[in-house]
């Protein structure tokens, strides 16, 4: 796998945790698997975080992005941190990875480790069920990498996968980080809500906030997020059924 990792220099860290908030590039997808990426914005707009590194590998699609100023760039993800009572590093970018998804988890996490990381949350749309209906309130689903993780999230009401694939790095990454003495989440949503996501995004930061120990306000998000529309009535049909 090529990588270009830039970093800069980072300092000693206070009980690090570290959110893994990225989200396909690619366009016919977007509307249905964006949470992770609409999250991250949200984080990175409302929080004093600071770029500490950043990752351009062959492991992303292979495409070019054109920014709004008229210059090319290769697409990328980078590292952010912020303080406070525990410091908090988001990964976050253009894309996640298309190919080479377990070398990219794998040196994802080899950052983090050094870093002093031990949490870690990684965010995303559930793949294996079928989606839910627009009306539908969304519920947050997820798995850990022990025992001790799933009675974490369950204490969240998070209601807790079983007998079922997670496919793509964001869920490979909660997996591979028992490996680097890291306990792993992962939180989803089922997908289904139109984008933006702005209902799902609100749920899976309440839990985030509570669970890894820091605080954003969330008053914008939660004045975007529309009343639950009624059920649809028999013979409606949206883009999702």
């Amino acid at each position: 796998m090529w990588i270009d990792f830039e970093a800069d220099g980072v300092p000693a860290l206070n009980s690090p945790v570290m959110i893994v908030a990225v989200s396909t590039s690619m366009a016919q997808y977007r509307a249905l698997y964006s949470q992770a990426r609409e999250l991250a914005e949200y984080l990175l707009k409302k929080m004093d975080f600071k770029k500490v590194g950043t990752v351009r590998a062959s492991a992303f699609p292979p495409e070019v992005l054109v920014r709004k100023d008229g210059l090319s760039t290769l697409p990328e993800c980078s590292f952010y941190l912020s303080r406070g009572e525990r410091d908090l590093i988001l990964f976050a970018g253009d894309t996640s990875p298309a190919d080479e998804q377990y070398e990219f988890a794998e040196f994802i996490l080899k950052v983090a480790s050094k870093m002093g990381v031990k949490e870690l949350y990684s965010v995303g749309a559930r793949w294996a069920e079928n989606p839910l209906p627009s009306e539908a309130e969304p519920q947050p689903t997820g798995f850990a990498t022990d025992a001790e993780g799933v009675a974490k999230l369950k204490k969240q009401n998070v209601r807790i996968l079983g007998e079922e694939p997670a496919p793509f790095f964001a869920s490979m990454v909660v997996a591979m980080a028992k490996d680097f003495g890291i306990r792993g989440f992962k939180l989803s949503v089922d997908h289904g809500e139109p984008s933006p996501h702005v209902r799902s995004v609100t749920k899976l930061l309440e839990i985030l906030c509570a669970m890894a120990s820091f605080e954003v306000d969330l008053g914008e998000i939660r004045a975007k997020a529309a009343p639950t529309p009624p059920a649809r009535q028999p013979g409606n049909s949206t883009i999702y059924h």
